[in-house]
C-alpha cells in the first residue's frame, strides 16, 4: 500500500498532519516521542513527509521497515536508526512495545554547539544509516532517552541546552559505530566544512525544486558561486573527500528524488520533469532511462504490478490471522 503523500517539512506540521495524541513537548526544532504511547493502531503506514529534520529512532523493541528516498531500513529491536534531512521518507510498523523518537532541526545543535557537529551529522554522505545495539549499549541510549523525556516535559531553565548536550553524545556514539565503514573520508577541519555546506546547498536545491521555489537545478558552477569557491577547487575537495564528483553526487539524488515519486505520488511524468527543470519531455525519459537502464513509465508499472500483489498477499495473511484468533 503507498503511503500518503504530502510535502510538509516541519515537525509540527507532519505531527498535526497525522493527528496523534501525543503531549509531549515538540516545536519546529525537537521533539521527543514515544510511540507506543500515542495511539498508534496497529500495522500502522505512516503519510509520506520530507522532513527538514533529522530523525533518531531508538528501537528498544519493534519491527517494521522505513523508506528514505528509494532506501528500506528494517526496523527490529535493539536498533537504531537515524535519517537525514531533505529525503522522502515514510515508515510502516508491525510491532511497537517500546521505540522512542528524537527529531530535531540541525540549528536546534547549533544554537549551543556552533562549532564542529558537521562531521557528526554527515552519516558518512549517506541519507540515512542504521545499527544492532549490544544489550548494554540500548541500555546507556535508552537511559539517555529517559533523561531527553524528562527534561523535554520540564519547565527547567536551560533544558533545551542540555536536550542538544545529551543528543550529540547520542550522534557521537552513533559516529564512533560507523566510523569504521563510513565512505565519506574527511580531511581537515575546512574539507569538512566544504562538503558539509555543498550537501546542504544540494539538499535545499532539491528541496525547492520540489516545493515550486525554484526552477533550476544546480550544477558545479552554481554550487562554487554560492560557495564562493574556485570551480575546480571545489571538484578536488568533493571528490578526493567523498570518493563521488559533484556531478555523481547531484544525479544521484536527482534519480532517487525522480524514482521515489513515480512510485509514490500520482504526479504525471510530465509534472515529474518539469519539477526537476527538464522542459523536454523525450529529455527527461533519455536521461533517466540513461542513468537507469529503465525507462520512467515501466518503472512506474513495474512498481504499481507489485504493489497490488503485495496488497492481495498482505489482506489474504492478515484475514487468516483473524480468523485464527477467533
Amino acid at each position: 500500500m503507498k503511503p500518503v503523500y504530502t510535502n510538509l517539512s516541519k515537525i509540527t506540521e507532519c505531527l498535526a498532519f497525522m493527528n496523534l495524541q501525543t503531549s509531549t513537548h515538540y516545536s519546529d526544532d525537537f521533539s521527543f516521542i514515544k510511540l507506543e504511547e500515542i495511539g498508534i493502531k496497529l500495522p500502522f503506514h505512516s503519510p509520506t513527509f520530507r522532513p527538514d529534520f533529522y530523525s533518531l529512532f531508538i528501537i528498544v523493541d519493534g519491527s517494521g521497515t522505513y523508506a528514505i528516498g528509494n532506501k528500506e531500513f528494517i526496523f527490529s529491536s535493539n536498533q537504531i536508526i537515524i535519517s537525514r534531512p531533505e529525503s522522502f521518507s515514510s515508515s510502516y510498523w508491525t510491532k511497537l512495545k517500546k521505540v522512542h523518537t528524537i527529531n530535531f532541526r540541525k540549528s536546534f545543535l547549533l544554537q549551543y554547539f556552533p562549532a564542529g557537529i558537521d562531521t557528526i551529522l554527515e552519516l558518512g554522505g549517506e541519507s540515512g544509516y542504521s545499527c544492532d545495539l549490544t544489550a548494554e549499549r540500548m541500555k546507556y541510549f535508552e537511559e539517555t532517552c529517559i533523561e531527553i523525556y524528562d527534561l523535554a516535559i520540564s519547565t527547567m531553565a536551560y533544558k533545551d541546552e542540555l536536550i542538544a548536550n545529551l543528543i550529540l553524545n547520542l550522534l557521537f556514539l552513533i559516529q564512533l559505530n560507523k566510523k569504521s565503514d563510513s565512505k565519506l573520508k574527511l580531511e581537515g577541519e575546512k574539507n569538512i566544512s566544504i562538503v558539509s555546506a555543498f550537501r546542504q546547498n544540494m539538499e535545499n536545491n532539491f528541496s525547492k525544486l520540489i516545493h515550486g521555489q525554484d526552477t533550476s537545478l544546480m550544477r558545479t558552477k552554481e554550487h562554487s558561486k554560492l560557495l564562493n569557491i574556485n570551480e575546480n577547487y571545489l571538484s578536488k575537495v568533493i571528490s578526493s573527500c567523498t570518493g563521488k564528483t559533484i556531478n555523481e553526487w547531484i544525479n544521484e539524488k536527482l534519480i532517487d528524488e525522480i524514482k521515489y515519486l513515480l512510485k509514490h505520488s500520482d504526479k504525471s511524468m510530465k509534472e515529474i520533469a518539469a519539477l526537476f527543470a527538464f522542459n523536454d519531455l523525450n529529455y527527461f525519459c533519455s536521461y533517466f532511462k540513461t542513468q537507469t537502464l529503465n525507462a520512467p513509465n515501466s518503472l512506474r508499472k513495474d512498481f504499481n504490478n507489485t504493489e497490488k500483489n503485495q496488497t492481495v498477499l498482505y489482506n489474504a495473511q492478515f484475514t487468516k490471522l483473524q480468523a485464527f484468533s477467533k
